[in-house]
Parts: C-alpha cells; structure tokens; sequence
C-alpha cells in the first residue's frame, strides 16, 4: 500500500510540473551564470554537476512511473508511452554525456601532430626541478569565481619529504602593477621607452636579458634591447643548450660547416646543423628565407643523444616560440640561438644595443635596409630617420628589480591567478601563480615548480596541420570562414587519413568530432579545433525519433477515440 502511494506520488502531475519548474529555474540562473563567469564554468558548476544530473535522473524516474502508473498498456496508450520514452532517453543520453563525455580544444601549429586535448577544467601541477615525480591536482576555483579567499589545501607527497600547499587567495580576473626599481643584487639591464607617433605615446619596459621581454611590436615598428655583439668567429651566431635533467648549459657557436656534427662537451648529446635563415618563413613546399634583411633570424638542428635523434628550429627573436606552441620534445633541452647585434636587427626597427655594462648605442633601420647609429643619452628625443616616429629613453637601470602587486578588476574569469604557500616543518616559501605560466618556489633549500593550467587528455589519434586557410570577405580583412587539410593518424589500428575540417565540416572519427573553432596567428599559424566526444548523443538521437514515433501515432491510433 505505502509502495503504490510512493509509486502514485512519484509518478504524479504535480511531482513532474515541480522537476520542470525546477530545470527551468535552474537553466535560466546558469544563463546568467554563463554571462558572467563563461561557458566552461557554468559547464562544471551547473550542467555537469552531480546536482543536476540527479534532478534530471529523478525527472527519468518520474515519467517511468507515470508510463508505468498506466499498465497494462493498451493501444490507445502508445503514444503517451512513445513520448515518454522518447523523453527518458533523451534524458539517459544527457546524463550520460554530462558525466563520461569528453569535451575540449586542440591546438595545433602548422607542419605540426598534436595528440593532447585542453580540457575545459583546470588543475595545479606540483613538481620538483629533477623529474619522476608530478603531482595533478584537479582545481574548481573558476566554478565559484566570486570566492577571492578559497583556503584550499593539498598535501604533496614528495618521496625525500612532504609539504602543504594552500592556496589562500584566488583572482579570477587578475591586474599586475609593475614598478621597476635600481635596487637588484644581479645584474639585470632594463629601459624604460617612451614611444611618439601621429599623436599616440605609449612607454614600454625592455628586459635585455628578459626571453619574453627584450623586445616588443610596436604597430609595423619593432622596438628591442638587445645585449653585446657576439664574440669573434660568432658572426653566425651561437646556440645555446641547456639539459635540466642534466644541469648543464653550453653555448656552441654555429660552424661554417655543417657535414660534421659537433659533440655538446659534457654530456652524451651532439649537435648537427642544418641551415641558416636570416628571414625565416614557411609555405607547403616548407621552410625559406623570405629576404635578405634580419627580420627574423632562425637556425634549424638536430640533438642526438640516448632518446634518439630530434629536430629543432631556433628563433633569436622569439626564443619561446616551441614553447608557446605547445610542443614537447622527447629530449628534454631548452635551446636559443642568439646572433651578433649588427646582424640581429631586423628592418622597421629601434634597437638599443649595448656595447658594454654601461655603454650604449642606439641602431636604427629602415624598410630597404637601410642602418643608423646614433648615440645613447636619456631623456634625449630622437625621430627616426625612415619612420613617421619620434621616441627617447627616460629611465635606465644595470641592475633592475622587478616588483609586482597582484590585485583583482572583478569576478568575470579573464585573467586568472592563485596565490599559493607552501609549508613544511622548516619552513614556508609564497609565490603567485598566474594560469598558464610556470613559476616556482624555493622551500627547504630546493626549488619547487608550479603550474596552474588547464587539464590534459591524450586522444587515441594523433592530428597533424598540413596547411590552414583564412578566407576573408571581398575587400576587407573580416575572416568569412577556416579551414584546416589536417593527417589524422590511427596507430592502433594502423590508419593514415587525410581530411578537410571548415566550419560546417566537422571531422568525426572513432566517437570524436573535431570541429574548426578558431586559429592563432603566426609564424607558424595554428588551427584550433573544438574537439567533442559524448558517448550519450545515440540515445540523444534514438529518444528524438521515438517522440516523433508518438507524436505521429497520436494521429493514427486515437483518431476517431472519444477523449478521455
């Protein structure tokens, strides 16, 4: 008796009208939600969540028990029990994809494979210096942005010793005010430029020993600070190698011949050269020198060691370039090549170069080539002589020292940044920790690497970018579509396929679907694709044609039946 009233109260209009009014709230809160703290926030705090899964689950439960209040079953029932298990799978399959679905960005940068899939969840990686040991922790701090002051704690178990980590403070959308002093211990020379053009001024910061920061884009105009000219016999540069594992840097300048390969003294790895770009670019048929100027200077390697052999390609104005990309070679060095002033200075350019700790010059160039120098005096205004541009140093420190004072614009998840503290029984070290770049700590005596970025998933296909098109709209630069020619490769199952993913396009293959989404400008260009697997969408579908079934038997079996 109490089961039939159970069953009468979960099947019951009333029970089915409140878990619709309840969706309905919650959908539209998670549209707001959406607005404010981004798709895939409101993804693991609302439509992801165990919660709402349930609600919808028990939604499932209350149509089962309606269907089922009517049983035994007659014909003129069929499309009420059509409906209501179109509706139930349709719930099924959203559950299901809500929990084991797999959802995504690929990256990849052209000429380049890439297997690992961006997440849209984050996690905070904890390592030590020397590898074998990495702690993932899964982090949720964008789902509840409005929370600056988390107090969420892990414990790290390292093998040599364990410690706390607590991140006490959390920015979602985080601003840096930065004020450089002369007040560092090491030597570290920076400038302060103020830059004039058709009445825009703007004043930059240059770090000459600074990768990301010796030199920056300035509209069509490149602005860099770079250090001495190389020694003599470097005139073709050198590379520098560094193995973390290893603890070892050497600089090896780049010979004339390139036949032989040249051993790295110290370790078992060895170098082999293989061509020189004083303007490197590439198109299908691959790598070229566009000119003859030094716009972007560029050497292309390959390091032997135990691992095998693997090619390199080093650029002297972007050093991180590999890096930025995402790509991670099985050899584990970091490696830059670095070429003499005079010929590091690409055209359109400022450059202040220094000749030595205190002595400074400045080179200017043209767009034909064309080369000036002029002496280096502060607060002396200088308008270069082939571009609209006038510009002077107000500021200039040997030994600079960065300070930055981190605080938060809002809620809205632009920026994001933790503030972590990690304590042993010696001790305690701080830091913070901005999403997608790597800082560190010291706690102990030893240095510990942190990382705060978005979750990793290796695919079991690999996507190679053979060549990505832009298509613009007639006279304008307004892109009209992408397309990515992209080599999906299969290797357990042995396949190479060659295929063509646009916008309306998508690549489907094995349960993924690899839709066109964007691209990143180069060099090299990027495609990013949308990547998507939801092992629910069958039941999705099959539950949508069970509706339609009950919809059109509606018409069939009660025409003519007097209603009820």
């Amino acid at each position: 008796m109490v089961f039939r009233k159970l069953k009468t109260f979960i099947g019951s209009l009333t029970m089915a009208v409140t878990l619709l009014i309840a969706i309905a709230a919650v959908l539209a809160w998670g549209t707001i939600y959406e607005a404010r703290f981004g798709t895939a926030s409101v993804q693991r705090f609302v439509y992801r969540s165990w919660w709402f899964q349930t609600l919808l689950a028990f939604l499932a439960v209350n149509l089962a028990a309606a269907a089922l209040g009517r049983f035994p079953w007659q014909r003129k029932h069929t499309p009420f029990v059509l409906a209501h298990i179109g509706i139930i799978l349709i719930l099924a399959g959203g559950i299901i994809g809500g929990v084991w679905g797999i959802e995504g960005q690929l990256i990849i940068p052209e000429g380049k494979s890439e297997q690992l899939l961006q997440l849209n969840q984050n996690v905070l990686l904890v390592h030590p210096v020397n590898p074998g040991e990495i702690f993932v922790f899964p982090t949720r701090f964008e789902t509840q942005a409005w929370v600056h002051e988390p107090r969420a704690t892990f414990s790290v178990p390292f093998k040599d010793r364990s410690f706390q980590l607590t991140v006490d403070r959390y920015f979602p959308d985080t601003r840096i005010d930065e004020e450089v002093v002369s007040q560092g211990s090491v030597e570290n020379p920076a400038v302060h430029l103020l830059l004039a053009q058709g009445g825009r001024q703007e004043g930059v910061w240059l770090f000459a020993r600074d990768r990301e920061r010796f030199a920056v884009q300035w509209g069509k105009i490149r602005v860099l600070f770079l250090e001495p000219a190389g020694k003599a016999g470097q005139d073709r540069g050198t590379l520098t190698v560094e193995f973390p594992d290893l603890k070892t840097r050497r600089e090896i300048p780049v010979p004339s011949d390139f036949s032989k390969p040249v051993p790295i003294p110290g370790t078992p790895y060895r170098v082999k050269f293989k061509e020189i770009f004083k303007d490197f670019a590439i198109r299908r048929e691959g790598a070229f020198n566009r000119s003859d100027s030094p716009n972007n200077p560029a050497v292309a390697f390959t390091i032997t060691g135990p691992e095998g052999t693997e090619p390199f390609l080093a650029f002297s104005l972007y050093p991180d370039l590999s890096v930025l990309h995402g790509t991670t070679p099985k050899i584990h060095a970091h490696v830059s090549y670095s070429t003499p002033v005079s010929s590091s200075v690409p055209s359109n350019a400022v450059c202040l170069a220094r000749k030595s700790s205190r002595e400074l010059v400045w080179i200017l160039t043209g767009p034909h080539g064309e080369k000036r120098v002029e002496d280096f005096q502060l607060d002396k205004r200088i308008r270069h002589p082939w571009l609209e541009l006038e510009f002077w140093a107000d500021a200039f420190y040997p030994n600079a020292k960065q300070v930055q004072r981190f605080s938060s614009r809002g809620d809205e998840v632009r920026q994001e940044a933790l503030h972590l503290v990690a304590q042993d029984a010696k001790g305690a070290s701080e830091t913070w920790l901005l999403k997608g770049v790597p800082a560190s700590l010291v706690l102990g005596g030893e240095e510990i690497l942190l990382e705060y970025r978005k979750a990793a998933w290796r695919l079991p296909v690999a996507l190679k970018l053979i060549d990505f098109r832009k298509n613009v709209y007639p006279g304008t630069q307004m892109p009209s579509g992408f397309e990515s020619d992209v080599e999906l490769t299969d290797p357990d199952r042995g396949l190479v396929l060659k295929r063509k993913i646009t916008m309306n396009n998508p690549l489907k293959y094995r349960g993924y679907s690899f839709f066109q989404s964007a691209y990143l400008e180069g060099p090299p260009e990027a495609t990013v694709l949308a990547v998507r697997k939801d092992p629910g969408t069958p039941l999705v579908y099959l539950g949508c044609l069970i509706v339609i079934a009950g919809v059109v038997s509606m018409f069939i079996f009660r025409r003519g039946s007097p209603p009820e």
